[in-house]
């Protein structure tokens, strides 16, 4: 894989309806026949104060997004999404790390992942996720279960 060059900032880069809009556009370009949230879910998540942001830009193009949940010593990874141009070129992997490598107290991450996404399992397991458990009719639009995946950080 070629080196990968890309900045990761975060969401009070730009306006919160801005950054919420940001995310909203690149998580429905990511998963067309999923059920991404909706907007005011974005903007709702964003206000929450352990919420936390990180765009991924390559040539000052906004190309994907993780957001997370902080609470004291775990985090859970509740969206992760690169746009279609820019997927399977490595790009996911690149940000999950610069994310990973930047949690300062974090003992345990977590991720819901749908069952069929196997290139996302494989993603996650490569960035050092395993699974756990799996909850039953999790996501919607399809109805599919949910493996639920975690990655301890020593």
């Amino acid at each position: 894989m070629t080196e990968r060059v890309g900045q990761v900032l975060t969401s009070t880069h730009w306006s919160a309806t801005t950054a919420a809009k940001l995310c909203y556009d690149l998580a429905a370009a990511a998963y067309p026949h999923g059920a991404p949230w909706r907007l005011a879910t974005f903007i709702a998540d964003m206000e929450m104060p352990q919420a936390d942001y990180r765009v991924l830009m390559v040539n000052d193009r906004p190309i994907g997004f993780v957001s997370l949940t902080v609470v004291l010593d775990e985090v859970e990874i509740t969206n992760v999404a690169i746009h279609p141009d820019f997927q399977r070129q490595g790009w996911a992997y690149y940000l999950l790390q610069q994310v990973l490598t930047s949690l300062p107290s974090a003992n345990k991450v977590f991720l819901e992942v749908r069952a069929s996404n196997s290139a996302a399992q494989q993603l996650y397991q490569r960035c050092g996720f395993q699974t756990i458990s799996t909850r039953s009719a999790y996501y919607q639009n399809p109805r599919e279960d949910a493996l639920i995946m975690r990655k301890i950080i020593k």
